[in-house]
């Protein structure tokens, strides 16, 4: 009896739940207390019935009456005042654990590598922080409740043994009976609440997905494919659900005939007693008051054993989420950047891989300081993931990456990707204004110099233009903006932190010919200043650059200046008329 108990889930939740109570001990002692103040006062509310009856009624003593009347208006005034207290301070105690809970997921999913999110869908991280924080939170808010009821059980238990102890030994022989119904039930429900949580973290990621990928599902004419794709999910939900369904179907209605049985147990062997004189009737209608109130105990008991499942299964899917080690932390022993240091980058037989691709295989090149130099290479040759190693966005398998002589594994995160800055090929904007956007991560930065980075990255004009200017909302994801506008304004994103490193992963892919010649004139000037990598394979960009890199087979397969690759390279040459032959991607 009570396995669900004994689980190692329940044993981890139970840790988690205990963990969300210490942040709010002072309303959950109210809580408890009221709730338990409310089980004396339940109690002792039939009491004064049965002396109202015995004592007042059947002796005809008015001055007793009047006492025991004005007893239970003021019993039951502070019932409902113990009430509410117990739900207002249980409640609170519940939201501000749930929230606490999604603060700590969002935290917690920031820390984490892009390597785990390459792999986790945003639909399911999205799951645990919605719907499965509010399962959690529903145990928090039934807790004082459940708590109080067992306690209730108890005293009632002890009660109707007081009062008559064949009747009452023959009705608490039938509690076991319940609670062991409710733990059969927790035990098959737990399986059963976990594939509905994950039916409904599957559904979440599928909307979120075909959401994401509208205007592709409408320009293409896919949205009977993308309903149907999000009617599966949905379906799924719905059969899994429907298995729960059939369960509660099962086991509620005992939870609801053994009561019935017991009260009319007690009508027929209570009248008989009472009526040959071996209890009073006075003893008899407390008898069956308190039998009633069992009867409720019994039945939130078994609602609470309902609930169990699900929100192990919830707390228990947030803890894997939560137990997620970062797989990029710093070091407790940090170094610091030289401050005159001028950018110098050093890979030294780098390792890397995705899952079991190999991607870079003893990797080493060196880079000078303040030059400007591009990284070229076939597709899927590493470039981009190239610019994402240096600010640790993926944590290499071996070797040593240094700037400045100083390995990035030693530095700290913050002071790292301050001094590198990256700007993506997909130019992710947030539903904020232009100006906020620019700003990410420099809230210092001054609307000069805000406007200094857009004219460089040749942004100023058409923010100029927009309804509001700067404060302009370029609205979600930046869709109210063309490709190159949205590009630009990542460019300039990247540009106003002055970092010693800067890396343009082809961020100019989306700007046309005419506007990306006058950028490249004005970063002429802007990287002077710093250590720039030109992720691309464009000619016209390339030849912007101090020298190029070539990537080949997860090593560099030549560096130095590009008419000099082009001459002795064939790989390299063969490289450029397969993009020739291919034409623009933009």
């Amino acid at each position: 009896m009570f396995k669900v108990f004994r689980t190692p889930e329940f044993k981890k939740a139970l840790s988690f739940y205990v963990e969300g109570i210490k942040g709010n001990k002072k309303h959950f002692y109210i809580s408890m207390s009221s709730a338990i103040l409310w089980c004396f006062l339940v109690v002792l509310h039939p009491y004064i019935i049965k002396r109202v009856v015995d004592d007042g009624i059947l002796l005809g003593n008015t001055r007793i009456l009047v006492v025991l009347l004005s007893s239970l208006i003021v019993i039951g005034y502070t019932r409902a005042i113990s009430i509410g207290t117990r739900r207002y301070f249980g409640m609170s105690v519940s939201y501000n654990v749930e929230a606490g809970i999604r603060n700590n997921i969002f935290s917690h999913m920031q820390k984490l590598a892009f390597q785990y999110h390459d792999k986790v869908p945003t639909g399911e991280l999205m799951a645990r922080a919605s719907s499965d924080a509010s399962q959690v939170r529903l145990a928090y808010a039934i807790a004082p409740l459940a708590s109080a009821n067992l306690f209730l059980l108890f005293i009632l238990s002890l009660t109707l043994l007081s009062i008559s102890l064949p009747l009452g030994s023959v009705v608490l022989l039938s509690i076991p009976g319940v609670l062991w119904v409710g733990a059969k039930f927790a035990e098959k429900a737990m399986e059963v609440s976990l594939r509905v949580k994950e039916a409904e973290a599957t559904m979440t990621t599928e909307v979120e997905e075909q959401l994401g990928g509208i205007r592709v599902v409408k320009a293409f004419g896919n949205e009977n494919f993308a309903s149907d794709k999000v009617d599966v999910a949905i379906d799924n939900i719905y059969e899994k659900s429907l298995d729960y369904l059939n369960l509660r179907t099962k086991f509620i209605p005992i939870f609801e005939l053994i009561p019935m049985i017991i009260t009319l147990f007690v009508l027929v062997l209570g009248g008989f007693l009472s009526v040959n004189d071996y209890i009073s009737l006075g003893d008899f209608i407390a008898f069956n008051q308190y039998v009633f109130l069992l009867m409720w105990p019994l039945r939130i008991t078994a609602w609470f054993l309902s609930e169990i499942p699900g929100s192990i299964s919830a707390a228990n899917r947030i803890l894997e989420l939560l137990n997620e080690k970062p797989a990029i932390v710093n070091k407790k022993d940090l170094e610091k950047l030289p401050e005159d240091g001028s950018g110098t980058i050093k890979f030294n037989k780098v390792n890397f891989q995705y899952g079991n691709e190999k991607i870079f295989n003893d990797l080493s090149f060196s880079v000078k300081g303040k030059k400007t130099v591009a990284v070229v290479g076939s597709t899927g040759s590493g470039k981009s993931t190239l610019g994402y190693l240096i600010p640790r966005l993926y944590q290499i398998d071996s070797g040593e990456i240094e700037i400045d002589g100083v390995n990035i594994n030693n530095l700290d995160l913050s002071e790292l990707r301050n001094n590198v800055s990256l700007a993506f090929q997909e130019s992710f904007l947030f539903s904020n204004s232009a100006k906020e956007n620019i700003a990410i991560g420099f809230k210092d930065a001054t609307q000069e110099e805000i406007e200094n980075s857009a004219n460089v990255a040749r942004a100023h004009e058409f923010i100029s233009e927009l309804p509001e200017a700067y404060e302009t909302t370029v609205g979600e994801r930046g869709y109210g903006l063309s490709g190159g506008q949205r590009q630009r304004i990542a460019l300039a994103r990247a540009i106003l932190r002055n970092p010693r490193i800067l890396i343009l992963d082809d961020a100019l892919s989306a700007v046309d010919a005419f506007t990306e010649e006058e950028i490249r004139n004005e970063l002429n000037s802007t990287m002077k200043n710093m250590t720039t990598l030109i992720i691309t394979n464009r000619v016209p960009t390339i030849e912007l650059c101090d020298e190029v890199i070539f990537i080949e087979n997860g090593k560099v397969k030549a560096q130095g200046k590009h008419e000099d690759i082009i001459k002795n390279d064939n790989s390299y040459m063969n490289l450029f008329l397969e993009e020739e032959r291919l034409g623009p991607t933009k």
